[in-house]
């Protein structure tokens, strides 16, 4: 029987401003299999959309944030899955 295990590197950025990108370095083994992007916080006056895209490599994490309004708190998750064997 295969085990699935993953590496998971955890950020919070405090915001990614309208039309612009935020790179980090994830210390990941490889690069990530999956990125999960989750704004945290949000305002009740705003009704613009905040799209934030994620792009990666061996090395790096980068979101670009193509909508009207910066972003508030964003949590980002980069995971690399790989197998356990016995």
């Amino acid at each position: 029987m295969a085990l699935l295990g993953a590496f998971i590197d955890e950020r919070t950025l405090v915001s990614v401003t309208s039309n612009s990108s935020a790179s980090f370095a994830h210390g990941l083994p490889a690069s990530p299999d999956w990125v999960h992007i989750r704004e945290t916080t949000s305002s009740a006056s705003s009704v613009s959309a905040v799209e934030i895209t994620p792009l990666w490599d061996a090395t790096n994490v980068s979101l670009y944030n193509a909508g009207e309004r910066n972003s508030t708190v964003v949590e980002v998750q980069s995971v690399v899955y790989h197998s356990l064997i016995r």
